[in-house]
């Protein structure tokens, strides 16, 4: 903007502010503007606005998964014909435990889709939803501006309205608009501002992140492998590359850490097993606190919690960022109802608070079963667990439906 004031908006619109241009910011944006929303987007890292600015941040070089089903509603928004070149398909998935029998084996090609989920970088798809949103802000500024750098210092509401005040570049602005989003990460501004609490879980673990190269190419097949100390998994990424994931006890991390590059792979091989040959690279690794968080009242008047924000999740079941977009997408059906100027918002946020509510309950459910039952260190518990695996690989009807949760459909 040239001007050193806040934009200008279509004030015959319904106006929506965004807290925080991560992926579940900017798809949001999106989806607001293509339902007719006039938007306004603020990030307080400069980085991201700049080139390379998909590097930092949310979107840096870790490898996220995506489920069938987010990669339906990116369809959904005119953004995968942009991303089908950078994601790497999920064809197969080997589920597997450390010390006892039993193994399952999911398959697109049983389930009648092209892929079980894609994988793909956090800096790859930063690049492609800036890039939309740069180019809807291009096109209708009245209809999407973004707001880099800048920071939500206050909030204020009444029944009508939101008042904002923000740090931009500009200096101090202030703002009116009809309802807000928090899309700020675990960390939320808009949530502190609220004085929402939030519950925090400690699993007493890292997870540690790397980039694994392998003898033999992973051919579009993901690992995911059980011990009592915590999941192994393997994503594949393209050419011989896969990211690694290992979970390991904090009281084993500083150990961890210290471990040099054929010290790694090789406490990898020992968890894994060498699925794919040899392991023959591996990146440096990024460590980080593993805890589930959640907030129970996402919702406070004209404003709402989502994504990060509201919840996270151990990495597991890999559903932490699906989760995110399949919030985005249940609101944007409750848009429908909101771009109704004579719609009150608070009712409609409150609808579509208490219909994730149950959906969320239902996903840290399933993943804290998968920790409690797979890092129980009962032989017993054990054996049956391996059971359940040969169950599982013999009957068709439970392996699709175990196949569909991991796809995000029907939950």
């Amino acid at each position: 903007m040239d001007e050193k004031q806040l934009p200008t908006l279509d004030s015959a619109t319904k106006k929506v502010f965004i807290s925080g241009g991560g992926p579940v910011g900017l798809m949001l944006a999106i989806g607001l503007v293509q339902k007719g929303f006039s938007v306004i987007l603020a990030e307080k890292n400069a980085d991201f606005a700049s080139e390379g600015a998909a590097h930092h941040g949310s979107f840096d070089g870790r490898v996220l998964a995506l489920t069938y089903a987010s990669k339906l509603f990116l369809e959904s928004l005119n953004l995968w014909s942009s991303l089908q070149s950078k994601v790497t398909e999920i064809h197969s998935v080997h589920v597997s435990q450390k010390g006892y029998l039993g193994v399952t084996h999911l398959h697109a090609s049983e389930m009648g889709v092209p892929a079980l989920g894609y994988s793909i970088s956090g800096s790859d798809l930063g690049q492609v939803l800036w890039q939309a949103c740069q180019q809807l802000q291009a096109a209708d500024q009245a209809c999407l501006q973004i707001l880099c750098p800048a920071e939500l210092i206050d909030l204020q509401q009444d029944e009508s309205a939101v008042q904002l005040s923000l740090q931009t570049e500009f200096g101090s602005q202030t703002l009116d608009v009809d309802f807000v989003v928090g899309a700020d990460g675990t960390q939320s501004k808009v949530r502190e501002l609220l004085g929402l609490p939030i519950e925090i879980k400690d699993y007493d673990a890292y997870g540690v992140i790397a980039k694994i190269e392998t003898e033999l190419a992973p051919n579009h097949w993901a690992y995911e492998r059980f011990t009592t100390q915590g999941p192994v998994a393997l994503l594949p990424m393209g050419g011989h590359a896969s990211k690694a994931v290992l979970v390991c006890e904090s009281k084993d991390i500083d150990t961890v850490k210290s471990l040099d590059d054929t010290a790694f792979m090789a406490l990898f091989a020992e968890k894994m097993g060498e699925r794919l040959g040899a392991f023959t690279q591996v990146s440096e690794r990024v460590f980080y606190p593993l805890k589930e968080t959640y907030v129970p009242q996402m919702v406070q008047g004209r404003v709402v919690l989502m994504g990060n924000a509201a919840h996270t999740q151990h990495p597991v079941a890999a559903q932490g960022l699906n989760l995110g977009i399949a919030d985005i997408e249940a609101f944007l059906q409750q848009a429908n109802h909101l771009i109704n100027p004579e719609m009150d918002v608070a009712p409609v946020l409150e609808s579509y608070a208490k219909q994730r509510a149950e959906h969320h309950q239902k996903i840290m459910g399933l993943t804290d079963g998968l920790i409690e039952l797979f890092q129980a260190p009962s032989p017993v518990i054990g054996h049956l667990r391996g059971i359940g695996l040969m169950a599982m690989q013999s009957l068709s009807p439970l392996r699709k439906r175990f196949s569909k949760l991991g796809m995000g459909i029907n939950q």
